[in-house]
């Protein structure tokens, strides 16, 4: 009898093993993809209400370049901690944009009414970011000549307003899907977390992480880069970020 028993306790063990592992790398393993820094020497990093309460006065220490802040999301929601994240990051004289998630099942141009409602574009140092993903959007993903035909409405609106480029948050999947061959003018900020941005044309910023880790904030928060040297990118910020 005693035998069943060891076995039972032996499968026991390893499935909580397995399970451990599993857990320890979804939540608490760091993704950073190690990148070339003297390639990539410029920091950056972007937040939103899902950072929790930064401490601004531990941040000044990490010497970031640049962050982005969330400012809205669909046709009516601000992120609440927009104005506290872009109140700190200019006390510590970092550069700032904002950002806003897009929502498929919304009408682009009241999306960037709801962001131009909310942000004074003139106090930042980027020109508006929107987010272009699938993650958070599970409606006309079959759809991606209507999600094109709104995120055209969302930048024109924006553009028009700001005479500014929209600079296109994205991913190799949708960027492949929605904005290629679409937004050709647009700046890009591509996310990639194992490789440079795999597309084919140039980006101008790539997220490298979502699980870095930097002092004053809490849990994990995303890491970025500028495509180009320091003196590229003082070129870049004194062209007036264009």
């Amino acid at each position: 009898m005693r035998k069943p028993k060891k076995k039972f306790y032996l499968v026991l063990l390893v499935f909580s093993l397995i399970l451990g592992l599993i857990i320890y790398k979804a939540f608490f393993q760091s993704d950073i993809f190690k990148i070339n820094k003297f390639k990539y020497p410029i920091l950056g990093i972007d937040i939103s209400k899902h950072n929790g309460k930064i401490d601004w006065e531990k941040l000044r220490e990490q010497k970031l370049d640049f962050v982005f802040i969330k400012a809205t999301e669909g046709k009516t929601r601000p992120d609440p901690t927009y104005q506290y994240n872009l109140k700190g990051a200019k006390s510590i004289k970092v550069r700032v944009g904002a950002y806003h998630f897009f929502k498929f099942n919304r009408d682009g141009a009241e999306q960037a009414r709801n962001f131009l409602s909310r942000v004074n574009l003139s106090g930042l140092n980027f020109a508006p970011i929107i987010d272009v993903e699938e993650s958070g959007n599970y409606t006309n993903r079959n759809n991606p000549k209507l999600v094109i035909k709104e995120i055209r409405k969302y930048i024109n609106y924006v553009e028009a307003r700001s005479a500014r480029k929209v600079i296109i948050y994205t991913n190799e999947h949708e960027y492949n899907k929605y904005i290629k061959g679409n937004f050709n003018s647009n700046p890009l900020w591509i996310c990639s977390l194992d490789e440079v941005p795999p597309i084919d044309r140039e980006w101008k910023f790539w997220q490298y992480a979502h699980k870095g880790k930097i002092d004053g904030i809490k849990g994990f928060v995303d890491l970025n880069t500028f495509n180009g040297s320091r003196n590229e990118w003082d070129s870049y910020i004194n062209s007036g970020a264009r």
